[in-house]
């Protein structure tokens, strides 16, 4: 039984990463003439103080201590689904962000950009793989119930700016019904990737508490 947990635990998890690498791979294919620098800029029109650059490697980040948008090179000039949906994103966090949502205001101090959390599901999975005792299984509640609660509010976030892209997406002109369709299904999918990211988690606290129920 606990071993069986580990597996479901660690394979949502691993699911929910590949389920977005997937996402990035089959919605590659160029679908209208903006690119990814301008939907963003256009998206935060109101924000005029907001630096918008390219970033030479295969990132897209919000910096939240500087609040600069760095788009990667190929989402930048890109015209795809997910060129135009993961800039969208970190502008949609951007405008979380300038809302004072507590939980960024909390993180900017830690970190530089909210994507470093995402290195925290992978030490789990690591740390789920290794044969455990009854006082590394206390770390690991310890552990994985923090990020529980950190995958939450993130889920929380991009909930509201999955909203406010929405909002904005319908009033834009230059892209069509259907392309504003797709950026949607996008956005939708890599938030149940983080959902089943967060359920990995959840299973985990459990048989890590199976192991300790077991060795007492």
């Amino acid at each position: 039984m606990i071993n069986i947990l580990m597996y479901i635990s660690s394979g949502l998890i691993l699911s929910g990463f590949i389920g977005y690498l997937l996402l990035i791979l089959i919605n590659n294919k160029r679908i209208t003439n903006v690119d990814g620098f301008n939907i963003t800029k256009d998206i935060l029109n109101e924000y005029d103080s907001i630096n918008i650059i390219e970033n030479k490697s295969f990132f897209t980040v919000y910096n939240l201590k500087r609040k600069v948008i760095k788009i990667a090179s190929k989402c930048y000039y890109g015209k795809s689904v997910s060129d135009l949906s993961i800039p969208l994103m970190e502008a949609g966090i951007l405008v979380v962000d300038n809302g004072k949502n507590k939980f960024i205001l909390f993180m900017k101090k830690i970190l530089s950009n909210l994507k470093l959390l995402y290195i925290l599901p992978i030490i789990a999975v690591i740390f789920n793989g290794i044969d455990l005792g009854t006082i590394d299984a206390k770390i690991g509640i310890i552990f994985v119930g923090l990020l529980c609660v950190i995958s939450y509010l993130l889920i929380n976030v991009k909930t509201t700016v999955n909203i406010w892209i929405y909002g904005k997406m319908n009033k834009n002109k230059e892209i069509t019904k259907k392309e504003k369709s797709n950026i949607n299904n996008f956005l939708n999918k890599v938030l149940l990737c983080d959902k089943l990211i967060f359920i990995g988690e959840l299973v985990m606290i459990i048989r890590f508490i199976a192991i300790i129920l077991y060795f007492n």
